[in-house]
């Protein structure tokens, strides 16, 4: 059992530092909204990846022969992440700081209710992780990959999978949190303008996956 979960933990270790898209989003979110909202986009990363994990568990031929049959998954794929970089890049930059003073010289409680009702709720950021998972067709792949090595080469009985990806569920989510909690520390420290160039810099990042997804036969 021991030797189960090291493995799992020296696997999440390994896939925590595998820089995909979600890597930068969170950075950025961390960074431009707070370390709240990067971890509620984070929760839903973990939720996409457990369902593709029993996925690619009970599936994985399914699977990928769809993937292979049906090629224009990853265009799809490739839109979204060049849509959203193009949507980062052109995006007028705010004034953060002049937003935080409006909402501190609220006074009363309705009108903060108010300013609450309006902004995102954490539910979004949920589904926004949950969305920026799915749309990613390598992120399956990589999970069927995972379920073949766990059973064929580590040679884990299928009573004790649970117990090695839960190890590596867990120590992924772990080092994201300790990778939002050290971002979110520049947000105090980083201007408007810097902010707005952290922006520039993700969006030309998912441009590039956008691009390298619709060009890599990545099935």
């Amino acid at each position: 059992m021991i030797s189960i979960l090291l493995n799992g933990v020296l696997f999440g270790v390994l896939l925590s530092f595998l820089i995909g898209p979600v890597f930068f989003v969170l950075l950025e979110t961390s960074i431009k909204k707070g370390m709240k909202e990067a971890l509620f986009i984070d929760l839903g990363v973990l939720l996409s990846d457990i369902l593709y994990l029993i996925a690619a568990y009970f599936f994985a031929q399914k699977i990928l022969e769809s993937l292979s049959e049906n090629s224009y998954i990853k265009y799809i794929a490739a839109s979204v992440f060049i849509f959203m970089g193009l949507i980062s890049i052109l995006k007028k930059q705010t004034r953060e700081s002049k937003k935080e003073v409006d909402l501190n010289m609220l006074e009363t409680p309705a009108e903060m209710d108010k300013v609450i009702f309006k902004k995102q709720t954490y539910l979004t950021y949920v589904l926004k992780g949950i969305g920026l998972n799915a749309i990613n067709p390598g992120v399956l792949v990589y999970w069927i990959a995972a379920c073949t090595t766990a059973t064929e080469e580590l040679h884990i009985p299928e009573h004790l999978l649970i117990y090695y990806f839960v190890a590596t569920l867990g120590t992924m989510f772990s080092i994201d949190v300790l990778k939002i909690y050290y971002a979110s520390k520049l947000k105090n420290k980083l201007t408007p303008k810097a902010l707005h160039n952290i922006s520039i810099g993700v969006g030309f990042i998912l441009l590039v996956f956008g691009v390298v997804i619709a060009f890599k036969d990545i099935f």
